[in-house]
């Protein structure tokens, strides 16, 4: 690092595989690429566990759930103006070539999720500026709340799983796993017109937030009793919930996976003699500019789900706190 530099803070996942507070490079507008000031970032479930999951590449800045406005723009790229704001789509780096991108099914690209996916091989968003290709940026209304904004990305992830457990008007759902993928799978469940949800988590408080979420029921993960039902949205990454969603699911109804963890606590006799459908559910698609319009008008509240946002400096102890499930969403102000 040349020492006349200009530098900025950052949250970097080292090549130890460890997440530190340090300096980087402060980012400049280059050809083809536009310069983000980054608003707010989202610390993901994923980011707690980051040294043990292979698609954390070592050596970057941590943060895809990002939000900012463009402070400037290279040569080269067009549709783009400084003040604009955005939300990041983290896998917005599509190749547009492979036989994925040709059958529109954008989430399986390689190369956008798993070679130059924002803040997990790409630098993120916890830092103050951001520089990225325009494929990954989203157009934001003015008038949408910052903490809204905030939330598109895991938003998006909720939404497809949803989508994924087919049509629901009516019919009994269990969501395993109450924090902010759960809790935001309950609220697009009711707007989706779910006839009973129940929902599963061991810690009190989370179960609290599901009550507020819409839940029917909230349930620790080892009282019996729960209905047979038609589909289960598995939101933990967690194999003992799995299973119990398996033994939860009437015959024929449908799993949904997308809390990812060791082990899968499938159980392949469960899913033969119940005719069991089980899906896994991998980023967004067109969720991810669906949801926009959606929180920016309210239809999906998340305002109360936002348990505090710190400043930079704060973030490995806000990791830390939710480690410990004593907070639901912490955003990050890289600018405090």
């Amino acid at each position: 690092m040349n020492a006349s530099s200009p530098v900025m803070p950052a949250v970097l996942f080292t090549p130890e595989r460890r997440t530190v507070l340090a300096e980087r490079p402060e980012p400049a507008a280059t050809y083809g690429q536009v310069l983000i000031e980054v608003d707010l970032t989202g610390i993901c479930g994923s980011d707690l566990h980051a040294a043990e999951l292979p698609v954390y590449a070592p050596g970057h800045i941590l943060g895809h759930e990002v939000t900012g406005r463009v402070h400037s723009v290279g040569d080269g790229v067009d549709g783009w103006q400084p003040g604009q704001r955005v939300a990041i789509n983290p896998n917005g780096n599509v190749c547009g070539t492979c036989r994925w991108c040709r059958a529109g099914r954008y989430n399986q690209c390689v190369r956008a999720t798993m070679e130059t996916a924002v803040g997990l091989q790409h630098d993120g968003g916890l830092a103050p500026r951001l520089l990225l290709a325009p494929s990954t940026l989203r157009p934001l209304p003015e008038t949408m709340g910052r903490v809204e904004a905030a939330w598109v990305e895991p938003a998006a992830t909720a939404l497809r799983a949803v989508r994924l457990a087919g049509d629901v008007a009516g019919r009994t759902v269990l969501v395993t796993g109450g924090g902010p993928i759960g809790q935001l799978a309950i609220r697009l469940l009711r707007l989706a017109g779910a006839g009973r949800i129940v929902l599963t988590e061991p810690a009190a408080e989370r179960r609290r937030f599901g009550v507020a979420s819409g839940a029917d029921e909230t349930l620790a993960p080892d009282q019996a009793g729960e209905p047979a039902v038609a589909a289960v949205i598995e939101c933990s990454g967690n194999a003992a919930a799995t299973r119990q969603a398996l033994g939860a699911l009437e015959p024929g109804g449908t799993l949904v996976v997308v809390g990812g963890g060791p082990g899968s606590g499938l159980d392949p006799i469960t899913i033969l003699l119940k005719e069991l459908v089980v899906r896994g559910s991998f980023t967004y698609l067109e969720e991810f500019d669906e949801v926009i319009p959606m929180l920016a008008d309210g239809r999906l509240a998340v305002a109360d789900l936002t348990t505090d946002v710190v400043p930079l400096a704060a973030t490995l102890d806000a990791i830390a706190s939710l480690r410990r499930a004593s907070t639901m969403k912490v955003l990050v102000d890289p600018h405090r």
